[in-house]
């Protein structure tokens, strides 16, 4: 019997209501970036204090680490189309209500910061929602394609969604940015209604947290969505050490300026673009695990050659490379870990995942940072590819993803 060949990378957009929701999730995403450069912005006319200004940063962040098992055990709980609908209606009232006081001249750093923390709240607790419903619009042939435009909708809000930001201030001022950030939720709740609750009664919780625990149990117990759990945190801890590393290795190594910083930071979101062109061929080609340690090895590769780059020519080569190498590593390891989740407990699942990727950023980012400064960086990234590969390894070993659950 002839094997179907895995589908093309654009293939989940021929499903008409997938397509609709990345679309509408594409123009959220773009106007969150530009909240967040919009924030940063006005915070510099509020104030001459750096702490102050770090904080726009820090109030957006947070709430994605203190909230995330919350938001999925509300995901589980809550009808999603309602829940969407909710914190959809809240962002925008959000958006538009710090954009006209930004207009009227009203604005003031408490109400700045209030307003981007809550609302960072409220898109942290719609975030897993998008995530569960993924398998049950495009089915799970087409999941791991679907998480890769997923991906894809991501790194072109970050590009775009500043750059925009920029042009409307320069033209006006972060009010208006404020306000088109309200309109880009409209398309979300246009299709809201698709995000049908497809669990069944007597599965839904009913307190939160039961459900977090509920969830905190099933993936620990269950060995493949533990071993993959794992594997991913490993890959934030790397990976961590690469993105914190970049700007040095920019400034101090290459002597690049911000221009070239740019280059090499924007080569590696081209990159994950890349690498979810190349994913189809390689999963006709290999196993999950096969992609998993050929995609490593690559990585590991490309930062070890980044760390000696002898200009900003071939630092943009490798981190290119890179990009591509860790989209399809990712990518890999996502659709495996959600395929094992079943509906009722998606929602958990995918906000205990996001947990952990910050969390081994978080690892990351600090240890190999503290690497750098003890060691030189060069040494510190040529570490950072030998503990990948070497994880990778162990990984294959230790927690196979094709391994029997018990």
């Amino acid at each position: 019997m002839e094997v179907a060949k895995p589908a093309g990378p654009w293939a989940p957009l021929a499903v008409r209501v997938y397509r609709a929701v990345w679309i509408a999730a594409l123009v959220s995403n773009v106007g969150s970036f530009m909240h967040i450069a919009a924030a940063s912005w006005q915070m510099t006319l509020l104030t001459d204090s750096p702490t102050l200004i770090g904080l726009v940063q820090t109030a957006w962040a947070v709430p994605g680490f203190l909230l995330a098992l919350h938001a999925g055990a509300i995901a589980d709980i809550f009808d999603r189309a309602k829940l969407l609908y909710v914190t959809e209606i809240i962002a925008l009232v959000i958006a538009a209500v710090l954009g006209i006081l930004v207009i009227s001249g009203s604005m003031s750093v408490s109400v700045l910061l209030a307003g981007t923390f809550l609302e960072s709240v409220v898109m942290t607790l719609s975030a897993p929602v998008f995530m569960a419903a993924t398998p049950h619009f495009v089915g799970r042939g087409l999941t791991p394609q679907a998480l890769g435009l997923d991906s894809a909708s991501r790194n072109i809000a970050q590009t775009v969604g500043p750059a925009l930001a920029g042009i409307l201030i320069a033209a006006s001022d972060a009010g208006v940015v404020f306000l088109v950030n309200a309109v880009s939720f409209v398309g979300i709740l246009f299709v809201a209604h698709h995000f049908r609750h497809t669990i069944d009664d007597d599965r839904r919780p009913s307190r939160v947290n039961a459900a977090i625990r509920e969830g905190l149990a099933f993936v620990w117990r269950n060995s493949r969505t533990r071993g993959v759990s794992i594997r991913i945190m490993g890959v934030g801890v790397t990976s961590a050490g690469l993105l914190s590393l970049v700007p040095v290795v920019a400034s101090k190594e290459l002597g690049a300026g911000s221009f070239g910083y740019g280059l090499l930071a924007g080569a590696l979101g081209l990159g994950s673009v890349l690498g979810i062109l190349v994913m189809p061929r390689l999963r006709r080609m290999m196993s999950e695990e096969g992609i998993v340690g050929v995609t490593s090895i690559v990585w590991g590769v490309g930062v070890a050659l980044f760390a000696v780059a002898p200009s900003v020519g071939v630092g943009v080569a490798c981190v290119l490379v890179v990009g591509a190498a860790q989209m399809a590593t990712m990518n890999t390891y996502w659709s495996r870990y959600l395929l094992e989740l079943p509906d009722w407990l998606r929602g958990r699942g995918t906000s205990l995942s996001m947990l952990v990727v910050w969390f081994g950023m978080s690892l990351g980012s600090s240890g190999w940072s503290s690497v750098a400064a003890g060691f030189g960086v060069s040494q510190a990234l040529i570490v950072v590819a030998i503990c990948h590969v070497g994880m990778t390894f162990v990984g294959r070993v230790a927690l196979r993803m094709d391994r029997a659950a018990n």
